[in-house]
């Protein structure tokens, strides 16, 4: 495989380059440390949850010995949307495998070294083979936990640990999302809030029976993982759900943020999850 430095992108930029602005912090608690991050009320205090979670992914990855092996569930565009992060994780990592379902996004080619076109719970994996094991959004659309984190426990070493962001069940957004979702109004909301572009991008069915909290620790208790844990970030992102007329509803919830701080409530819940050793 080739360096990532020897890869060059459209704005003359290198792959190495660009990943490493990516994950460098840009706001006050990016580079938070998981206890950090998770004792702290992170409302507008980070640059975005991809950049969060790149950077919590890469601590997980730098205190273990190598040869390390990681795996990418729901790799497809990456971590926050953002390639750049995958790259900036890929040279500490010695075997980097990722799974994606939709064949229709592909990877950047020399990025993992082997790609599974299929679901987390279907798919083909060794026993006992990976250290790190993480997802960015994949949660909110996995339609039987059981299955998907029994797959996680089994492709997982032993004192493994399996880091993900998805949207926070608590939060306003999702819990217009969820409700839009049962009237099947979840097309007309999207397009109101993202326009016909981004709406495309929002296909792949959501089920939200996985990103709530209390699912999560009753789903892993039962399957022999530790205690989970958990913190709640919200950067300036939700308020591209808000376009146009809908703006004075951001304003709100902007002060209502600011007045009433609940962790609970903001957008992205991210967890980190391990095997005994």
């Amino acid at each position: 495989m080739p360096p990532a430095s020897t890869t060059t992108r459209t704005d003359g930029a290198t792959i190495e380059t660009a990943a490493a602005r990516a994950i460098l912090p840009k706001a006050r608690h990016d580079g938070l440390a998981f206890e950090e991050l998770a004792e702290r009320y992170n409302f507008l205090e980070v640059s975005s949850y991809g950049c969060v979670l790149a950077n919590l992914i890469l601590k997980e990855i730098l205190k273990r010995p190598r040869p390390l092996r990681v795996l990418d569930v729901g790799c497809g565009k990456g971590i926050g949307r953002d390639v750049a992060y995958q790259w900036a994780l890929r040279p500490r990592i010695d075997d980097y495998w990722g799974i994606e379902p939709d064949e229709s996004v592909a990877s950047p080619a020399g990025l993992f070294d082997r790609r599974i076109p299929a679901l987390m719970e279907q798919a083909e994996l060794p026993r006992g083979h990976f250290d790190v094991v993480y997802s960015s959004m994949v949660m909110e659309h996995v339609t039987d936990p059981a299955a998907f984190m029994g797959a996680v426990h089994r492709c997982m070493r032993p004192g493994g640990c399996y880091m993900f962001a998805t949207p926070n069940s608590a939060n306003f957004i999702c819990l217009v999302g969820i409700a839009s979702h049962k009237l099947r109004l979840d097309e007309p909301l999207l397009l109101l809030s993202k326009g016909r572009q981004q709406t495309e991008e929002y296909h792949y069915p959501v089920q939200y029976r996985f990103n709530n909290p209390r699912a999560i620790a009753r789903c892993v208790r039962a399957l022999g993982f530790n205690e989970p844990e958990f913190a709640f970030v919200e950067g300036d992102g939700s308020r591209s759900y808000f376009r146009g007329p809908l703006r004075p509803i951001y304003s709100l919830l902007k002060a209502k943020r600011r007045l009433i701080r609940n962790p609970r409530a903001l957008a992205t819940l991210i967890g980190r999850i391990t095997r005994p050793a």
